[in-house]
């Protein structure tokens, strides 16, 4: 890990970054998508089954209320990207205040497989989701 200093400017973008995160962190924990009338998907409207964000937004809700088992339920991916936000909010939030970068050495080999694994489990959840509703 290394640190790199800040202009003005880019501690202003990450703290905009931060704050807009933050947002949908709380929006997570606060709103409840089987409370409210959601968009319709307009995929699933012209094809009848779900795209592959379909439930993100309940698993979000679900992760953020704490009730990990649930959230997996609506997306495997769910969860993951919560997860993701919450650290990117850390990370930006830390970086605005310091005035330093936080800089993660990572082999570009590692990030390619991590981006990999991530398609493959969200291509495989949405496969799978879209032979269950086959199948009913």
């Amino acid at each position: 890990m290394r640190f790199s200093d800040l202009k003005t400017d880019q501690r202003l973008i990450r703290l905009t970054i931060a704050i807009i995160l933050l947002l949908l962190i709380l929006a997570s924990v606060y709103y409840n998508p089987d409370t409210y009338q959601i968009t319709e998907c307009g995929f699933k409207n012209f094809t009848g089954y779900s795209c592959p964000s379909c439930g993100l937004t309940r698993s979000f809700h679900a992760g953020a209320n704490l009730d990990i088992s649930q959230a997996f339920s609506f997306h495997w991916m769910g969860p993951v990207l919560l997860l993701g936000a919450v650290f990117l909010f850390l990370k930006y939030s830390i970086e605005s205040v310091s005035g330093k970068a936080i800089q993660f050495k990572l082999k570009s080999s590692v990030i390619k497989l991590a981006l990999l694994i991530i398609g493959i489990v969200w291509l495989t959840f949405w496969i799978s989701k879209l032979i269950s509703e086959m199948g009913t």
